[in-house]
């Protein structure tokens, strides 16, 4: 089987009935019905503690609902093995917040971790990749820096890049304009823009509280409410701001 049909195509996502709670609290989903849009970057907006980030994780297979049904191309993820999620899975790029690098690899090295580990590119496409992604963030004299020795900013954006190096199809993200610099913003967002013309990134998921990040780009807004999940159309002819 080639790397390509390793990674399955998403088309669309549902939830039925579905409802979600962190240990001995109320439920942030409760028996929810609801189709994503797709194909669009899709703003996940609710006042604080609605569950804007647990329901990015819900969607990434991170957090696993007690009931009801979450589909993706109408199979059921709930009955899935780790193995029969994991094309999926692989089409999937998520960042939250400053997690999830690891402290003794460099930056480098962690921008390789996922391509090399997945093995979907040869080391050789993987390093071309890494290494034009550090040129472009101008973060090249911190490339060879473990997490713990960077600035946090760097290390914000290591987080968000690492999410892209695998150019997923779907992209998950929670607040990423926070803890960036005006420049890396505006780098991050052509970046984004350039990724989806090239055919990649074709449904983007992110909560933030930056109007004026969000205002870069055409979106679709979904909100949180005690529970539910609505969908608040927005139009197509919205003005984005091209850096």
């Amino acid at each position: 089987m080639s790397a390509e049909n390793l990674v399955a195509k998403i088309e669309s996502m549902k939830f039925e009935g579905l409802t979600f709670a962190h240990e001995g609290q109320d439920p942030i989903l409760r028996n929810t019905d609801f189709e994503f849009p797709m194909n669009e970057v899709v703003w996940v907006k609710g006042v604080e503690g609605q569950g804007k980030s647990s329901l990015l994780q819900v969607l990434a297979g991170l957090l696993i609902p007690q009931s009801g049904f979450f589909y993706i191309n109408d199979q059921n993820v709930l009955d899935m093995s780790f193995e029969e999620f994991l094309p999926y899975r692989l089409a999937i790029g998520y960042t939250f917040d400053y997690g999830g690098l690891i402290s003794n690899r460099t930056v480098y090295d962690n921008l390789m971790l996922p391509l090399a580990y997945h093995k979907l590119v040869s080391l050789t496409d993987a390093a071309e990749r890494v290494e034009e992604i550090i040129k472009i963030f101008d973060i090249q004299k911190y490339a060879h820096e473990r997490p713990a020795h960077i600035p946090g900013r760097v290390r914000k954006l290591t987080c968000l890049l690492r999410a892209l190096v695998m150019r997923p199809q779907m992209l998950l993200m929670d607040d990423p304009s926070v803890g960036l610099g005006q420049d890396t913003l505006y780098t991050f967002v052509d970046y984004i823009h350039r990724l989806r013309e090239e055919g990649h990134l074709k449904h983007i998921f992110m909560s933030s509280y930056d109007e004026k990040y969000m205002s870069l780009f055409n979106y679709q807004i979904i909100h949180i409410d005690e529970g539910q999940i609505y969908l608040q159309t927005v139009e197509k002819d919205k003005k984005v701001v091209h850096l």
